[in-house]
């Protein structure tokens, strides 16, 4: 509860700040869903103009987690978890859309519930809360849609996510690959 309020508070804070920025830079708005191999990523976007090629990213959202067999430690391993992104993009215009680069991290807390067979029809099943940092290179191209303020983008990341803390059995953690769809609008 105490990280999930920290967050939050940090969360807030940067918001602030970005909001007595010079109003001449632009802000967006938008929603993104984030998938993995082993999970869904659904999240509420504020991007920040720091000038036309340069912005920061933050992602508040829910991480759906199903591990399916990928984990070393457990036969299962689900489960669900909030946290969110703080990233820096740089964009390079190109055609109708631009091209965007960023380097990202992401701070997850979920509780993963796992499964083990210990023998024949016999299995052992536990829960384990773990507080997991990502960083993530990301890539990809954004289209504005028609004559709105609004824009679609598809990026490619990769990364790799840490355990940092861990309340019971391990569970899995690697590199990892994702592709994402954001929708923006500038406000």
């Amino acid at each position: 509860m105490k990280i999930k309020l920290a967050f939050l508070i940090t969360a807030l804070s940067f918001i602030g700040v970005f909001a007595q920025n010079d109003s001449d830079n632009r802000t967006d708005l938008g929603l993104s869903i984030q998938v993995y191999p082993a999970g869904l990523i659904p999240t509420l976007n504020l991007e920040k103009y720091l000038n036309e090629n340069t912005s920061l990213l933050f992602r508040a959202g829910l991480n759906i987690v199903d591990r399916q067999d990928f984990s070393d430690f457990n036969d299962t391993e689900e489960g669900t978890g909030y946290g969110g992104t703080v990233g820096y993009r740089k964009h390079y215009p190109a055609g109708k859309g631009k091209f965007i680069a960023g380097l990202n991290l992401d701070v997850w807390s979920l509780s993963i519930d796992w499964t083990d067979t210990v023998g024949g029809d016999a299995f052992i099943s536990g829960s384990t809360y773990t507080l997991v940092v990502q960083p993530w290179l990301e890539g990809g191209y954004f289209l504005p849609i028609n004559n709105t303020k609004s824009q679609i983008g598809l990026t490619l990341g990769f990364g790799r996510e840490i355990n940092v803390i861990v309340n019971g059995d391990e569970v899995e953690q690697g590199f990892i690959a994702s592709a994402s769809l954001q929708w923006l609008i500038s406000l």
